[in-house]
């Protein structure tokens, strides 16, 4: 007579993360991700570009009328190289400095035309690479990446 069948041990479940266990995988992850964006917008630079100057352009196109001075806080360089940056690009016509209209001591940078298309094309580029290094996922962990993009975006990305 054959012995009856043992009932199947569930699979054990791991524990859900904390916020601490999850905080430390972000840290763990985004650097390595943040290299290949790096990487991708690199290999799509212009060959006059410097990536100090992409940079620049990235952070003046997405703070329109900011100042040199927030320029060089964001790069973390004097104020006398983040204008010398700014005066080559507006030299190469990428940036449109003009006067503030409160303050009229205050410059404020924007993108000219040439230069939104420059740093648009190098990101196109860069989204391709990014899109070719996961084109062999799933759908199904596609989506999760999405859902997980979402919520750090909701926490982290403010106007």
């Amino acid at each position: 007579m054959a012995s009856p069948a043992k009932p199947a041990k569930p699979e054990p479940t791991a524990p859900l993360p904390d916020a601490s266990r999850v905080a430390a995988e972000v840290l763990s992850v985004v650097p390595d991700v943040m290299n290949a964006i790096r990487m991708g917008m690199r290999g799509n630079l212009d060959a006059g570009l410097s990536v100090p100057q992409f940079r620049c352009l990235g952070f003046i196109g997405r703070h329109a009328a900011c100042s040199i001075s927030d320029v060089a806080g964001f790069l973390g360089v004097t104020l006398a190289t983040a204008s010398s940056m700014v005066d080559r690009l507006v030299r190469a016509d990428y940036v449109s400095p003009t006067t503030a209209q409160a303050d009229r001591r205050r410059t404020e940078l924007r993108l000219s035309a040439e230069g939104k298309s420059l740093l648009d094309g190098i990101r196109r580029g860069a989204r391709a690479d990014l899109a070719k290094t996961l084109s062999d996922a799933s759908p199904a962990d596609l989506a999760v990446v999405m859902q997980g993009l979402a919520i750090l975006k909701a926490r982290f990305v403010h106007d």
